[in-house]
């Protein structure tokens, strides 16, 4: 069984952003001492790093390589470094071929926003070394109410490109068409249908975060550009379905889609049903 031991530290680069301080507050109120580095602390990443027994970077997509960069030379023999960045092969990759480091490593990827709730919340792990502070680690989490769910770096970029890359560029695409449109959207929302409404909150909840991060997203997933196509592919087959007056290609193309869902289908009416249910 593997060993237990709690950290003495924390460090958290990136601290004082909403995600990383959603966590320093959950750390603190376990009784953790917690050291903040951040663009305006006091600190600096590598005294913040020197101090950790467990590191967790969590700062912008684009600055997360620099940063761990920057510290992995510093840091303890025996610490934990993790992270909560939306893209791991190459992290991963980065963390474990380093040879200045030779401690913990655990890929992090929390799947929720700063105003959520811990409970019942998943956060994605992706295993590289572990010992005593990466146990201590995965129980802290679960401990808080999390769902922990095990994967590869190579399925985690997989996955979110589906998950996050696809979505979003469904959604601000979306979003951007109804802008290209004029569409008048207090006009629409009063007599849309709910399932239009179910969509259009989804982009709007989309567009009222952070551009920056969600280019982020699109640009160093590695499997993001293959994702866009294929979608675009698809937008284009089913745009000339109906632009050339192809009503079977159309109902060819639902079928084949309905078919691939399958019972999914049934389950997708029946908790959209309970949505609508509570919706004003």
């Amino acid at each position: 069984m593997q060993k237990v031991k709690k950290p003495e530290i924390i460090s958290i680069i990136g601290g004082k952003g909403k995600l990383g301080n959603k966590f320093k507050k959950a750390f603190e109120k376990a009784g953790l001492k917690v050291v903040v580095a951040d663009l305006k602390s006091k600190i600096s990443n590598r005294e913040a790093a020197e101090q950790g027994d467990v590191v967790i970077v969590s700062v912008p997509i684009r600055e997360t390589e620099k940063v761990i960069r920057e510290i992995l030379p510093f840091l303890k023999k025996d610490a934990l470094l993790t992270d909560f960045t939306s893209v791991k092969m190459k992290l991963m990759q980065l963390m474990m071929k380093n040879k200045k480091f030779v401690g913990e490593i655990l890929g992090g990827h929390p799947l929720f926003g700063p105003t959520t709730d811990f409970k019942n919340q998943n956060i994605i792990l992706c295993s590289g070394r572990e010992g005593k502070y990466s146990s201590w680690y995965r129980k802290f989490l679960k401990n808080l109410g999390l769902k922990i769910i095990e994967m590869s770096s190579k399925e985690h970029d997989r996955q979110m490109a589906v998950i996050q890359c696809l979505t979003h560029f469904s959604n601000v695409s979306l979003g951007y068409a109804l802008s290209k449109l004029n569409y008048d959207l207090n006009k629409g929302e009063k007599i849309a249908t709910p399932v239009y409404k179910l969509r259009l909150y989804g982009v709007g909840r989309i567009l009222a975060q952070d551009p920056v991060l969600y280019a982020d997203i699109q640009t160093f997933n590695p499997f993001a550009e293959e994702v866009s196509r294929i979608y675009l592919e698809s937008v284009r087959e089913l745009n000339e379905s109906i632009s050339k007056g192809g009503e079977e290609k159309f109902v060819e193309i639902f079928q084949k889609s309905q078919k691939y869902l399958g019972d999914f289908t049934k389950k997708s009416m029946r908790e959209t049903d309970k949505l609508i249910k509570i919706m004003k």
